[in-house]
């Protein structure tokens, strides 16, 4: 094996004229498109093979966490007919569905909306929890996506 592989860089350099030919360099790592935050701040889920993303907005003061949908740029609104979205973790081992209604932003088409907002101390309460497993579920433009719900913590909670 190893002489072959000498007699074929042999063979290149011979063909080449004694000129060394250029090797390429493997291909970059995939970059992302997108920014790390959506237009409102909040961190971003990819759904799909970040056919879309959304953007998780979390009020722990007024109890309320707001979802946004956007493009694969994670740039635009993208309304969509779904009256609303659903969330689903565990809590003490058992599965809880909690349900986001549609919210929409005053330019979204009439009867679609790129919002969902649901005030729900318990549903923050439990996306706090270490294993929730939480998952946003959501039907955009005929296909259900779905993407890990998880908070960046930046301090440390007592429950």
């Amino acid at each position: 094996m190893f002489r072959t592989s000498i007699l074929s860089v042999a063979a290149m350099w011979f063909v080449a004229g004694s000129t060394p030919m250029a090797v390429a360099a493997p291909p970059a790592a995939p970059v992302h498109a997108h920014p790390e935050k959506g237009p409102h701040g909040g961190p971003l889920l990819e759904l799909g093979d970040e056919e879309f993303h959304a953007e998780v907005l979390l009020d722990e003061k007024a109890g309320t966490l707001a979802i946004y949908l956007l493009d694969s740029a994670a740039k635009m609104a993208v309304p969509v007919e779904a009256k609303e979205l659903v969330i689903n973790l565990k809590h003490g081992g058992k599965p809880v569905q909690f349900k986001l209604p549609a919210a929409p932003l005053k330019t979204d088409p009439k009867g679609q909306s790129s919002c969902f907002v649901v005030k729900s101390p318990d549903l923050i309460h439990n996306l706090h929890h270490k294993d929730h497993g939480a998952r946003m579920a959501v039907k955009v433009r005929g296909k259900s996506y779905t993407a890990k719900v998880a908070l960046a913590h930046d301090h440390d909670h007592k429950h």
